[in-house]
């Protein structure tokens, strides 16, 4: 909010951002993370982007999304696979 630029090393600090790399890796570490968000839930992943998109400005809207999201057969795999103690296998439905 003030408009100041932080470093990475503060962005860290203060749980802005998850892990900073040297800028060599930083094409390694995109893909890590990418191929670790393929592998979620693409209905929720959507959502997610749909809900940041929006700026988080109409609460109701974002409920309404992720109680839709509740009702998926993605999110019944994601606790049947937790239950089983298994990698869930997403379907995107």
């Amino acid at each position: 909010m003030t408009k100041r630029l932080l470093s990475a090393e503060e962005a860290y600090q203060w749980g802005l951002i998850t892990r900073v790399v040297p800028h060599d890796k930083l094409m390694e570490a995109a893909m890590e993370l990418a191929e670790e968000i393929k592998r979620m839930p693409p209905l929720s992943i959507k959502a997610i982007k749909e809900t940041i998109n929006k700026g988080m400005e109409d609460y109701g809207e974002s409920c309404r999304i992720f109680t839709n999201l509740q009702q998926t057969k993605d999110a019944k795999e994601g606790v049947r696979a937790f239950l089983e103690k298994r990698e869930p296998v997403f379907q995107g439905e």
